[in-house]
């Protein structure tokens, strides 16, 4: 999971070069949007970044939400920023050192303009982090080959991914029967060999592995609500955590979003990553 920092390297014409040190002199009064499209790019908002003209994302592979292929990042989270890059004239640079553990850290830290990987919004990252309006709404499920449900998965051997926000819960309530994992690999590799009974996940992401990577009889079936699991009272809704202390990126981020959710760009790239794209409408924004 953890991966050297890594940029998307974009060719420049005398004018990009031009324009580019005209950023970095704006940047100096405070205005650090650039622009990476030619002398003639205006971006949509003012706001600044760690570094002039570019914005820096935090992120690591967890498909279909974050592709990290090469120098670009790819996948739902990012074919969406790559269009907002385009709407604010920034290049991208991608920082995945120390993978998922380390996002959020460097947003707080601002190491990173932003961070990306299926981040929920909740109500103890509001503390934390600016939380970008949702994405999309990004059901959790119950997978495994027998077909359990939320309400059966007591005295069953249940695997989790470090960091999930129901691993506490279902710690105390399954105690030594459940196991938490360091990666999608691990947890998918027991499941299949049975030596745990059901994993909790991500739906789309589930779906999106088996896709290439089925599992015999495996079926991913949608949480409901459980007195023991208060996480799985409500469909998630995936965010983009940014700094507290700059809000203008921030709200910048939430227009963008908004704009390319109005214009069919958000339903186009959930419908290339074969994603039900009624989860781009996941109505008025709410925490676990």
């Amino acid at each position: 999971m953890s991966r050297t920092s890594t940029t998307l390297v974009r060719v420049f014409t005398a004018a990009s070069v031009a324009a580019l040190a005209a950023i970095s002199l704006a940047a100096c009064s405070g205005d650090a949007s650039g622009s990476t499209a030619g002398g003639d790019c205006k971006p949509a908002h003012t706001f600044t970044t760690i570094t002039p003209g570019e914005l820096t994302i935090a992120s690591y592979d967890y498909p279909p939400a974050t592709l990290l292929e090469g120098d670009g990042l790819t996948g739902m989270e990012g074919d969406l920023i790559t269009e907002i890059a385009k709407l604010e004239c920034l290049k991208l640079t991608v920082s995945s050192s120390g993978g998922a553990g380390a996002v959020i850290p460097s947003v707080q830290t601002q190491r990173a303009d932003l961070g990306s990987g299926n981040w929920l919004r909740t109500k103890e990252r509001a503390k934390i982090v600016y939380m970008s309006a949702p994405l999309w709404s990004d059901p959790q499920a119950i997978v495994s080959t027998s077909g359990i449900t939320s309400d059966e998965l007591k005295g069953k051997k249940v695997g989790s991914v470090a960091g999930n926000l129901w691993n506490d819960s279902l710690q105390q309530w399954l105690g030594d029967d459940f196991k938490i994992y360091q990666d999608d690999e691990s947890v998918y590799g027991d499941l299949a060999a049975g030596r745990i009974d059901a994993l909790v996940a991500s739906a789309a992401s589930a779906n999106y592995r088996f896709q290439d990577n089925p599992i015999k009889g495996a079926t991913v079936v949608a949480v409901t609500p459980n007195p023991n699991v208060p996480q799985f009272d409500a469909v998630g809704q995936v965010m983009w955590p940014s700094s507290l202390d700059n809000k203008d990126l921030g709200k910048a981020l939430d227009e963008d979003i908004e704009k390319l959710r109005a214009d069919g760009t958000i339903t186009k790239i959930l419908e290339k990553y074969g994603i039900d794209p009624a989860v781009g409408e996941p109505g008025e924004p709410n925490e676990l």
